[in-house]
């Protein structure tokens, strides 16, 4: 995914040795929002395929150098890339191409004489079936995380995540009420993504209060620390105003006993590739798991980092 302006966007990589075809392509998912970049050739398709993470392909059947075709055999072969769809489209009218491709692994197929609206029609059902949406935020949820971060890491990317959790969130859910929880969960994932930096970077919905952003580890410490600073001030619009005044709220315990649960904070974990080697999600996990108890203890409403080196 890749950010358009405050949005999160699918990035396609579009394929062909024939510039005006790529040009159009892409022209027509820009209007629609989409982020895309471009290969000349299939040698180049297959790098920037590691290089940018891309959501989808649009590969041309016919390319001089690696055709299109053994393209899609290589993508679809190979663990960390064969869950990315790839669209096929070629100016070959017969049937046998389109046989030929869905045979060798395309996820659909399209010919060159498409209308925007149809290229469009294709590129939402592939993203559809690719990997799924968290239903409140609408941005991406666990299995499109698990399947980039370990495919970044077993590339050797270099990786930083940042796990940001809430804290208090279920205190004032309890007390607000699910549509202000709603809200609160709408605007912190905003805050996340407009704070991303602009290239190869994304937002990952877990579920509840758990977001984990997938950066470059040069950005990673502002991010975290930006995101902590601005949901503090992010926070009075959630609250009464005898809530601030009071700097917490009351809620009622399991044996109705009042008792008084501070403000809403944010804490942000972070780890990276830079000094360790990082293989896979569940260590990630791991490891973010860790340094976010280390916070939770300390009283949340910061940021840390994993500085161990193995």
């Amino acid at each position: 995914m890749e950010k358009v302006g405050n949005h999160l966007r699918e990035k396609i990589l579009i394929v062909d040795d024939v510039r005006l075809h790529r040009d159009r392509t892409a022209e027509i998912l820009a209007r629609r929002g989409y982020s895309t970049v471009q290969a000349e050739n299939g040698i180049r398709a297959l790098d920037m395929v590691t290089s940018e993470s891309p959501d989808l392909v649009i590969l041309d059947a016919y390319m001089p150098d690696v055709d299109g075709l053994d393209v899609v055999r290589r993508l679809k072969a190979d663990p960390f890339t064969h869950h990315i769809p790839v669209l096929v489209f070629t100016g070959d009218s017969s049937t046998e191409i389109e046989i030929q491709s869905l045979q060798g692994g395309a996820d659909g197929f399209v010919r060159k004489s498409f209308d925007a609206e149809e290229l469009v029609a294709n590129v939402e059902a592939l993203l559809r079936r690719s990997y799924q949406f968290n239903p409140l935020t609408k941005l991406p949820a666990a299995p499109y995380l698990h399947r980039q971060i370990n495919a970044r890491l077993a590339q050797n990317q270099p990786t930083a995540i940042v796990y940001a959790d809430i804290d208090h969130f279920r205190p004032y859910n309890q007390m607000y009420g699910h549509g202000a929880g709603d809200q609160v969960l709408l605007d912190l994932s905003a805050l996340l993504v407009e704070t991303l930096p602009t290239q190869g970077a994304f937002v990952a919905h877990l579920g509840g209060d758990d977001f984990i952003a997938v950066l470059s580890p040069a950005t990673a410490e502002t991010f975290a620390q930006t995101i902590v600073e601005h949901f503090r001030s992010l926070r009075d619009s959630f609250y009464s105003s005898d809530d601030l005044a009071r700097n917490h709220i009351l809620v009622e315990g399991r044996r109705s006993e009042t008792r008084a649960v501070p403000l809403m904070t944010l804490s942000a974990a972070l780890v990276t590739n830079e000094r360790r080697v990082l293989t896979n999600y569940v260590q990630v996990s791991d490891l973010l798991a860790e340094v976010m108890r280390y916070l939770k203890s300390q009283g949340g409403g910061n940021w840390a980092r994993d500085r161990r080196t193995r």
